[in-house]
């Protein structure tokens, strides 16, 4: 992948630091993490024992890994060394050998030219500036065979721009709600993060190359897409 002097710097921690393994040790529980759940998910989406799939934003590694019991090749990445350790280590210890891990982002990691059949990512694509979200979606795209899936979960709202203050303020007080993290964590993400509209979102994968498979909004404050390369 070229590189160019002007090219953002996605390894570079926004909003929480999860290089602190204190972080990373209460992740799961704060995010609710299930391999069950993930599992399900993989198979909703149709991963099969011949395919390739990554993982970005992969975390503490649950998704990929019960993907790589699944699939011929799982790739994890992530921007935090910690957090690939505690993937790789989970990897280890469930015996997969046809699991891999990239230390890198969306605007970083490695792959060849539709060389996955799906690509998902949960909660991480609100890391970077909208400019740079279409620019990710669109490495993602090339990423992925012609007819290949990209699975996206993230914070993105739904309401229009004028709405938007009662909307983070819900988020905020749910996310303190349900998960334990603390009010300021939740004014950190609005105030530093890039989360963005479910609209916005929508347009970049069309104009990236996708055709949206499947949109769902899940409250005011979670939006999900299953998006095909088509072309």
């Amino acid at each position: 992948m070229q590189q160019y002097d002007w090219w953002y710097d996605d390894r570079r921690q926004v909003g929480l630091d999860f290089e602190d393994e204190q972080q990373v040790a209460t992740y799961d529980a704060r995010q609710g993490g299930s391999a069950d759940w993930d599992r399900s998910l993989l198979q909703g989406l149709g991963l099969g024992s011949e395919m390739r799939m990554a993982d970005i934003g992969c975390g503490t590694g649950i998704l990929v890994c019960e993907a790589a019991k699944i699939c011929r090749e799982a790739t994890g990445i992530d921007v935090s060394k910690a957090m690939l350790r505690t993937a790789a280590a989970r990897a280890s210890g469930l015996g997969l050998s046809n699991l891999t891990f990239q230390n890198a982002g969306f605007l970083t990691f490695e792959a060849a030219e539709g060389g996955f059949d799906l690509v998902t990512s949960k909660a991480a694509l609100h890391h970077l500036p909208d400019f740079w979200k279409a620019l990710a979606i669109a490495r993602i795209r090339e990423a992925l065979r012609p007819g290949g899936l990209f699975y996206l979960r993230d914070v993105m709202f739904c309401e229009p721009p004028q709405h938007l203050a009662s909307a983070a303020e819900t988020w905020i007080s749910n996310l303190v709600a349900r998960s334990g993290y603390a009010r300021e964590d939740g004014v950190s993400h609005i105030r530093d993060e890039h989360t963005t509209f479910t609209w916005v979102i929508q347009r970049m994968l069309v104009e990236a190359g996708f055709q949206v498979r499947r949109h769902t909004h899940e409250g005011n404050s979670t939006g999900v897409f299953v998006a095909e390369r088509v072309g």
